[in-house]
């Protein structure tokens, strides 16, 4: 066992041997070929990269520009008149939104949200909550604003619509 062990060994040492060798017996005309068809390689996967990610941006602008735009008034009548429907239609979904701003804000954790006018109680005004990358966009909006967003709905808490994963439009 050792012996056919000690054989394998050598064997691999000696094909490592010629590999190197024949490495360095390469004119420097092939190792310019053989560099150039490396670069060649390199860049053709470059720009199959870019081309899909390309072809992404392009599907995902396409799936933006067919996402339903509703005003703020519309989602907070929906969770006035049956939270479980407007559930149905807008917890786990992305949507756009437009209203006007009627604050701006942040979290106990310092997450920023804005609300839009939409209910007829000031008190259940839309929620949209953002990352808190947003906050320097979010510090050039002003009350009475009209704003679209693109928004994640998370549901109700006491009748408020609340939407995540916010950004501006």
């Amino acid at each position: 066992m050792k012996a056919l062990l000690k054989w394998i060994l050598i064997i691999i040492g000696a094909l490592i041997v010629i590999s190197i060798i024949g490495n360095a017996l390469k004119s420097p005309e092939q190792k310019a070929a053989d560099q150039a068809a490396l670069q060649q390689r390199q860049l053709q996967q470059q720009q199959e990269k870019a081309a899909q990610q390309q072809a992404q941006v392009a599907a995902e602008q396409q799936a933006l520009a067919a996402l339903p735009v509703i005003t703020a008034q519309t989602l907070a009548s929906a969770y006035e008149a049956n939270t479980v429907a407007a559930d149905a239609r807008f917890k786990n979904k992305r949507f756009k939104v437009s209203g006007t701003v009627v604050d701006i804000n942040t979290d106990f954790a310092g997450n920023p949200y804005v609300t839009l006018r939409g209910a007829a109680n000031q008190f259940l005004e839309p929620q949209f909550s953002f990352d808190k990358s947003a906050l320097e966009q979010l510090a050039q909006l002003k009350q009475g604003s009209k704003v679209t967003l693109l928004c994640t709905g998370n549901g109700d808490i006491a009748k408020v619509p609340m939407s995540g994963e916010c950004s501006l439009l």
